[in-house]
């Protein structure tokens, strides 16, 4: 003979959807860590999602005390990397974080070493390090500058780069180079 009362507890076997409203219930509102998690639904999030922070990915619930970059970078790569994620499905908190670390979804994987996108060895311009000494930079803003004042927008991204790395800053380069008189040597008459 069976018995028609209803269970009560937990149930026997726990379906993901299940997992996720009573993660989303423990941790809405506030940050709880790993280790304050109950066995048993520390378990079940083991075996549904593989860990607890996943668990809390899938839930839409990732609350930290502070974020850094290097935060930030660890979460993304530890989330979306067994599990390509769509730029819909990300939590708004991390859209906005993406969007402060790094400017976009897009760029943040691309930083994590999610994705290999392309269109940034095109745009790497840090990669100037060797290429010109302090003389022969000189040498090279000489003769850009010599037919006419430019402005700093007219000055190409590498020339610009360089004369911040050398000199600290466009006009001051433009000083050194002698494009331009220190005001305060000119004498008024």
């Amino acid at each position: 003979m069976k018995s028609t009362c209803l269970s009560v507890g937990r149930p026997s076997a726990w379906k993901k959807t299940q997992v996720l409203k009573a993660v989303y219930k423990l941790c809405k509102g506030r940050y709880v860590k790993a280790q304050n998690f109950p066995s048993y639904l520390y378990q079940l999030c083991c075996r549904h999602f593989g860990s607890v922070r996943a668990a809390k990915w899938e839930a839409k619930i990732i609350l930290g005390k502070t974020w850094t970059y290097d935060k930030f970078i660890k979460c993304v790569d530890q989330f979306a990397r067994k599990k390509y994620r769509e730029n819909k499905d990300w939590p708004e908190n991390l859209r906005a974080l993406a969007k402060r670390f790094c400017g976009g979804i897009r760029a943040a994987k691309w930083q994590a070493g999610l994705i290999k996108d392309n269109r940034r060895k095109v745009r790497s311009r840090y990669q100037l390090e060797g290429l010109w000494t302090k003389k022969k930079f000189m040498e090279q803003f000489k003769a850009f500058c010599t037919y006419g004042y430019k402005k700093s927008t007219q000055i190409p991204g590498y020339m610009r780069f360089f004369c911040v790395k050398h000199f600290g800053s466009i006009r001051s380069a433009k000083y050194a180079v002698g494009i331009l008189e220190d005001p305060r040597k000119i004498r008024r008459k």
